[in-house]
């Protein structure tokens, strides 16, 4: 088990997913630049900012609830931190108008378990919203955004 020791740069609740800044210190993770994706474990403690937390790095943490057990789990996009199965990150991804990246937690091993197995951040292209050129060819086009920022829906166009 790993379990190493950082200062909070925030307020870091136990059960969040952290990064480190590049100056040493502990905060919430986020999916929205690669260094906040690069999460160092899952802070066992809970502390303001300028505590010192632990966080556990390469082990079991099993204080979550509701899991399924085989699961994937992830960082979350839309909420710093939290760690999220796959369908509600999925869902999370539509939400959004920025390109996340996606970071892999672990794996559920019980309800409340999951084992940490931390990597490298993978940057997601949103598939929501798309340039198409005049060049590109595309078989799922849904609406048409304008220059003045309004909408063509093709599925009302007549």
């Amino acid at each position: 088990m790993v379990v190493t020791s950082f200062r909070a740069g925030e307020a870091i609740s136990a059960g969040q997913a952290i990064y480190v800044s590049s100056v040493g210190l502990a905060f919430k993770a986020s999916s929205a630049t690669q260094d906040q994706a690069s999460v160092a474990g899952i802070a066992i403690d809970s502390g303001a900012a300028g505590d010192l937390i632990r966080v556990n790095a390469d082990a079991v943490y099993n204080s979550y609830s509701g899991l399924t057990p085989g699961e994937t789990q992830y960082l979350s996009i839309t909420t710093s931190g939290q760690v999220v199965n796959y369908a509600t990150w999925a869902a999370e991804l539509v939400t959004v108008g920025f390109n996340p990246y996606q970071e892999v937690i672990g794996r559920a091993v019980s309800s409340s378990g999951v084992a940490v197995e931390l990597g490298r951040p993978l940057y997601v292209v949103n598939p929501v919203e798309s340039l198409l050129l005049e060049t590109a060819s595309t078989f799922n086009l849904d609406a048409i955004l304008l220059e003045d920022g309004s909408r063509i829906d093709l599925e009302t166009a007549s």
